[in-house]
């Protein structure tokens, strides 16, 4: 508890008499230190909190002089003025103490037999044992929160022993603002946090946002893992939060990032057994799709199945992930779900009623996805099922929210009469300039051809698939020119690389 002026009056062995009140509370304000001066204006010495200690012996105490006195220790931030009574003033001047009624200052009368070094040594060893007390529970706290963090329920234990140290409420949010956990009180100010949160969504390295609702305190730090912010701390109370407070709060913000790093690995683990499941399967090899799929704990829908390809433009490809992992229709059917590449995600899902809806439905919840999905295929056949819906889903841009079923696609036509080595050979040396064989490249070049050519050359519609701007692809395009040497504005040129990209994305 801080030292008061209160306390000090109370403290009987100094001999501390009330010679002003000052303002109503004034005496309820904390001592940060015990400051002797005898000079007629201390305030360059104060930083706010200071017991001045004086017995006037270069202060003409008058009327004025008094009030001047005491202004500036008013505006110097000090919380009570100590007058000691010696050969220069057996008592407090009446016109001090009517300055300080007036200013709302309290003075302490002290004995000639009280030292001013025995206040001075009261104050710092009362400010000491304050500062040990913090830290003693500051470190308790923090093994507190370490012991919570090895709890199953790691996350909402950490919050709830955190509202307890702070003696405050606590908030745990998601990237998205969503509710994760918190002390129930907590919970009515969920709308109102949200509505902060765009100002440190996707900045990890940001500092803590402050704000005040319903006349509290409340202090929102962001949770970052591999430079992005994965969720919310949100702290609240009725004052702001002691330094020793904000180290506890600190220990707490470290504990979730942690926590959420090891969720983050886990599930990238679980993303990858995934993905060697499906290219398993796609390769034409059920047996080892299965038995990679009991190793790795990863299951692997049994009987005849359906593939699909969902795809985002740039900017998008993590909310289709994300949805496409956490869709509750894709869950019970059991679906397998992996991201073949960025921006694409493959599906494994046996045939039910209503299944290619559900597909549908999560395609119409993202800006500009759309997906193309097989009939129902027995194991044996979803090499060649993937094939085909991965050509169908290349070769037709579709629409934003439209999923297209490969079986509807005819697939005669020029390109079955292509299919040998040499056309591949020549469709492959053609796109070479703009293939990025090493994944280095910051610019998708072959990309950017395969979009513009899929929206018929038209700036607008590719620029808003790619999720940039129409100058940015008009920048692009002129890579992709250079690199090929070739002018995309014409027809033949563009007729012969959009054959090219459809023989070259079957290999």
């Amino acid at each position: 508890m801080p030292l008061t002026v209160q306390m000090l009056l109370e403290r009987g062995e100094h001999g501390l008499a009330l010679a002003a009140e000052g303002a109503p509370g004034a005496l309820d304000r904390a001592v940060t230190w015990a400051l002797i001066s005898e000079l007629p204006d201390p305030s360059p010495y104060l930083e706010g909190g200071e017991l001045v200690l004086t017995t006037g012996s270069r202060l003409a105490l008058g009327e004025a002089a008094s009030r001047e006195y005491v202004d500036r220790l008013v505006a110097g931030g000090a919380v009570a003025l100590g007058f000691g009574a010696s050969s220069f003033y057996q008592n407090v001047p009446g016109p001090l103490v009517e300055a300080a009624s007036e200013a709302g200052l309290p003075v302490l009368a002290i004995p000639a037999t009280t030292r001013f070094a025995a206040l001075s040594r009261l104050v710092a060893g009362h400010l000491s044992d304050e500062r040990q007390r913090e830290l003693n529970y500051a470190v308790s706290a923090q093994r507190d929160l370490t012991r919570a963090s090895l709890s199953p329920y790691s996350a909402r234990a950490i919050a709830e022993r955190l509202a307890k140290a702070v003696r405050g409420w606590t908030l745990l949010l998601d990237a998205g603002g969503g509710y994760r956990a918190g002390v129930p009180a907590a919970r009515m100010h969920v709308a109102r946090v949200r509505i902060e949160l765009p100002r440190l969504r996707d900045r990890a390295n940001s500092a803590s946002l402050s704000m005040t609702i319903a006349g509290e305190s409340v202090v929102v730090l962001p949770l970052a893992v591999r430079g992005r912010v994965q969720g919310f701390l949100v702290v609240g109370r009725s004052t702001p939060l002691t330094t020793a407070e904000q180290a506890i709060v600190t220990t707490a913000v470290s504990l979730l990032c942690a926590e959420l790093h090891s969720a983050r690995g886990v599930l990238d683990s679980e993303r990858r057994h995934r993905l060697a499941v499906f290219k398993a399967a796609v390769g034409g090899d059920v047996g080892l799709a299965t038995s990679i799929g009991e190793a790795l704990d990863t299951d692997f829908p049994e009987g005849d199945l359906r593939v699909a390809i969902l795809g985002v433009p740039s900017g998008h490809e993590r909310e289709l992930l994300e949805h496409a992992e956490g869709d509750h229709g894709l869950r019970s059917l059991r679906a397998l779900v992996a991201e073949w590449e960025r921006g694409r995600v493959v599906v494994l899902m046996p045939p039910a009623e209503g299944d290619t809806r559900t597909l549908e439905a999560l395609l119409r919840r993202i800006p500009l996805a759309r997906g193309a999905v097989s009939d129902p295929t027995s194991p044996g056949e979803l090499a060649v099922a993937w094939e085909q819906v991965r050509s169908v889903f290349t070769s037709s841009p579709g629409d934003a929210g439209v999923l297209t079923c490969a079986g509807d696609v005819a697939t005669s036509g020029l390109m079955r009469f292509l299919d040998n080595d040499e056309v591949r050979g020549w469709a492959r040396a053609l796109l070479e300039p703009v293939t990025d064989k090493t994944g280095s490249a910051k610019i998708d070049l072959r990309h950017t051809l395969r979009t513009f050519l899929a929206h018929n050359g038209q700036s607008d519609a590719s620029a808003t698939a790619l999720g940039i701007h129409r100058h940015t692809l008009r920048y692009r395009m002129g890579k992709v020119a250079e690199a090929l040497g070739r002018e995309v504005d014409d027809p033949a040129v563009r007729a012969e690389l959009w054959i090219a990209l459809q023989l070259d994305d079957q290999l």
